[in-house]
């Protein structure tokens, strides 16, 4: 039963999102893929991810850039 729901609710966002739609021309039932808008959705969503994680690495030299000028480099007597 879970699955079902799990399904329906995928089904559901695919088509709010405009990836997958449903027609009858003519009495017959098809479901399309536009493909062309799920590869530009999917490449914008790969580049915001590559941005993201530039930032992040970014800011986490910076952190240890910080620390390490932080330490104490005088051996201790």
């Amino acid at each position: 039963m879970r699955a079902l729901v799990v399904v329906a609710v995928l089904v559901l966002v695919l088509v709010l999102i405009g990836w997958l739609r449903f027609s009858s021309p003519a009495g017959d039932p098809t479901i399309q893929v536009d493909t062309d808008k799920v590869r530009q959705d999917t490449s914008t969503v790969v580049e915001k991810s590559k941005e993201a994680v530039d930032q992040a690495a970014q800011s986490i030299d910076r952190a240890a850039g910080k620390v390490d000028a932080s330490i104490d480099r005088k051996p201790i007597e």
